[in-house]
């Protein structure tokens, strides 16, 4: 049988690569080893996860495999139980959480990075006419998940940008007291990284269509302004197509 969640590892580990105390205290408290002084997430299993560290004068890097205390059967159960021990250890250890508020920007964006590294060589590029799946073509991303991400872009920067005047006038009131329950430091931190991940999903899309080599330049800027707008919306018919043309090859 097939690792669930060995799929998954790249993304999942670049993310949690940011989170060098959370890594850290994994090390000193279930691997034992209290003089680790850095720590970088490498790899994830169903059983576990491996991390690397350095101890004090000591150049060279050392790795121990941490057992999640449950076998992971599929993605869902990853992050609870990974915020779980780390919140276990920090206790432990007496150090404040590391993993709780919203994801910092940059793990967003080496998971993103990390996912497209994966996509890269999902498949060589090949460009025969003899494939019963077109590979130069665009496909655009759900309607629904169009208007959805269009509304949700819309809102987040009215209530970002428009001034407490303009809100009153336009919009219930009910709009502005949300805006000043919410705050505008947490409004802000949801629309540089809601632009930050559309951004580096725009620029992946770009990479994945010039490393398969499929695409004429027409398509591969419809396929990179369609993931830039749209997001996963546009990312998951990017991936899609590569699997259509791989299912038809092995068909």
């Amino acid at each position: 049988m097939s690792d669930p969640i060995t799929p998954h590892s790249g993304p999942i580990s670049a993310y949690m690569s940011v989170h060098e105390a959370t890594n850290l205290a994994y090390v000193r408290y279930f691997a034992k080893v209290d003089n680790a002084v850095s720590a970088t997430f490498k790899n994830i299993n169903a059983n576990g996860f491996t991390v690397s560290y350095k101890l004090p004068n000591d150049d060279n890097n050392h790795e121990v495999f941490i057992e999640f205390p449950i076998l992971l059967t599929k993605r869902e159960e990853i992050r609870p139980v990974l915020e779980n021990m780390a919140t276990e250890a920090e206790v432990a250890l007496g150090l404040p959480s590391s993993l709780s508020g919203p994801p910092p920007l940059k793990a967003i964006a080496k998971a993103l990075q990390a996912q497209a590294a994966d996509n890269l060589h999902t498949l060589p590029h090949n460009n025969s006419d003899s494939d019963s799946v077109k590979k130069n073509v665009f496909y655009h991303a759900e309607i629904y998940h169009q208007v959805w991400i269009t509304f949700g872009l819309i809102a987040l920067g009215l209530l970002n940008f428009a001034s407490d005047e303009y809100l009153l006038r336009h919009f219930p009131s009910a709009i502005l007291e949300f805006k000043h329950l919410v705050g505008d430091r947490i409004l802000h931190f949801l629309w540089n990284m809601a632009m930050t991940a559309h951004l580096v999903q725009g620029v992946v899309a770009f990479g994945i269509c010039l490393r398969r080599g499929w695409y004429s330049p027409k398509n591969i800027c419809k396929w990179t302004i369609s993931t830039t707008l749209f997001g996963f919306a546009s990312t998951i018919k990017l991936i899609d197509h590569a699997n259509q043309v791989a299912k038809s090859k092995t068909d």
